[in-house]
Parts: structure tokens; C-alpha cells; sequence
């Protein structure tokens, strides 16, 4: 993965506090993203037929692949790179989170997709609520594998959006498109208004899409009882807390009554969490 200096680091960091969104050129090499690629493309083919209860109509175009923390360790390593959380880990991570170090991540994976888009998405936030101010809760980092451009049906923002304390105005036309290539990572603010365009050329569109929470933020999906033993065994410690097991909330107050913990929770099974 491409390395980014300190002053790198700087200016995406303010990028995102500025303009809600950022874009890391050439940060993946070639043959990572034709692996990636490779991984999506096998997955959605195994998947194509799947009932998923539940899917909004605006997505029937849409290929997705759903929970990728549960397909390959691959996509969780992906969120592991230094640039990665040296471009998070100030948004997101909690200083007062006394269970870890204050130099890894007390951020959460909330949901983590591949998508490849069709129709025109509504301009909307991820972070559900909007709120004014320099203090963000959640984050997208997007891995893109395939070009994204106007004809495929490009991102869309508006920048400074995630500053306004307010919810989309969705006849608003002058919108920015995100041009990136295939290899880039993008981040956004979740609180900026942003949205897709059309996919005429009806071509893929690849994305791999990880939202990023505080370690507070109930995830969208429940990856702890979620995830698969093979991947729970094959991960690190730091790779566990990302994934929320050092914050699943106490189920009664006689074996422990704080929702943060550290290293020394995690335990030898993903069952020994629930029993």
C-alpha cells in the first residue's frame, strides 16, 4: 500500500474537516486491486440468486455484496493499514477510552459492503442525524476498484455539507461528482450530503465501502455474534476491538457493568461471548 508522509496524513485530516470528504490517490497497487476485484466478483456470482429480505427498491440495480467482514480476513486487513488509521483514528477514536492505548483504534466496524452502483441514489447522510460543528461520530472509507466516473454513476457531495447541522436538500443541482481511479481510497464525513449518479453505461462500479463508528454507535449490522469462528480465530487483538468485541454491552450487571474494555475481555471463541 502506498505509504503517506506525516504532512500527507495533515492535509487529508483537514480535507475532511473542511470539505467532508477526501480522496488518497494511487494508495492501492494494481495487483491488490485485481485480488479485490477477483474476491467481489467470486462472491457476488456465488450470491447473484439470493433472496435478501428486506433490500430497498432503489437498490434492485445495484450489485452488493453484504458483510464483507464475514467473507475473507482480506477486506478486515484492508482497514488495518497505517494510512488508514492514521487518517481515522484522530476523527474517531475516543480519548477518554482509559481500556486501550491511546495510539490504536477504539473506532468500531459498523457495516462493510462491496457495491457497484445503478440508479441514481438520492443525495442523504449515513450519520442518521445531522449535527453542526468540527465533532463527527461516523466515517465511510471507500476502496475503489473500478474507475468511478460520471458515466458509471460517480459519488456526488456537496461540500461543507457536513458542517450545516442540517438534513439533504434533495433539489439541490449543483453537485460535485468525485472523479477517482480504480486503486484510490476515499473517506467521507458521514454527516455530508452525498449521493450517486446513474450508472448509464450500466458497467461495474466496484467499491469496497466500511463504514467507521465510535465505539459507542449501535452498528448496523451485529458483526460480534455475526462473524464466522475461522475469521475470529485468524485475527489480532487490535483486529477484534475493530470489530467490536472489546464493547458488546453487558448483558446484566453481575459479571460487568461497563461497556468499554480492553484487550484482557477478549475471549478464545465468538460463542464464549454469549452464552
Amino acid at each position: 500500500m502506498r505509504e503517506l508522509s506525516k504532512e500527507d496524513l495533515e492535509q487529508h485530516r483537514l480535507n475532511l474537516d473542511i470539505y467532508g470528504y477526501t480522496r488518497v490517490p494511487n494508495y492501492m497497487p494494481q495487483d491488490v486491486v485485481a485480488s479485490a476485484l477477483k474476491r467481489v466478483n467470486d462472491l457476488y456470482d456465488d450470491n447473484t440468486d439470493a433472496l435478501v429480505e428486506g433490500r430497498p427498491e432503489r437498490d434492485q440495480l445495484d450489485r452488493v455484496v453484504y458483510n464483507l467482514q464475514n467473507k475473507d480476513k482480506f477486506f478486515i486487513d484492508l482497514l488495518s493499514e497505517t494510512a488508514v488509521k492514521g487518517i481515522v483514528l484522530p476523527k474517531l477514536n475516543d480519548p477518554y477510552y482509559r481500556f486501550l492505548p491511546a495510539d490504536v483504534p477504539n473506532y468500531i466496524l459498523s457495516y462493510y459492503n462491496a457495491r457497484s452502483s445503478g440508479l441514481e441514489l438520492d443525495l442523504h447522510i449515513d450519520s442518521y442525524i445531522p449535527s453542526p460543528g468540527d465533532h463527527t461520530w461516523v466515517m465511510q472509507a471507500v476502496f475503489v476498484l473500478n474507475d468511478m466516473t460520471e458515466e458509471n454513476g460517480c459519488t456526488v457531495v456537496v461540500p461543507g455539507s457536513h458542517l450545516s447541522g442540517r438534513y439533504t436538500e434533495r433539489k439541490l443541482q449543483d453537485l460535485k461528482p468525485v472523479h477517482a481511479k480504480a486503486g484510490d481510497l476515499v473517506f467521507w464525513d458521514s454527516r455530508l450530503w452525498h449521493g450517486t449518479q446513474a450508472n448509464k453505461a450500466m458497467k461495474p462500479r466496484w467499491a469496497l465501502i466500511a463504514t467507521l463508528t465510535q465505539w459507542w454507535v449501535k452498528q448496523t449490522m451485529d458483526i460480534p455474534r455475526g462473524l464466522t469462528e475461522e475469521i475470529y480465530q485468524s485475527l489480532s487483538d487490535e483486529q477484534k476491538a475493530l470489530m467490536g468485541f472489546c464493547s458488546i454491552p453487558p448483558s446484566d450487571e453481575v459479571g460487568r457493568n461497563n461497556t468499554k474494555c480492553g484487550y484482557d475481555f477478549l475471549k478464545p471463541s465468538v460463542k464464549d461471548y454469549f452464552q
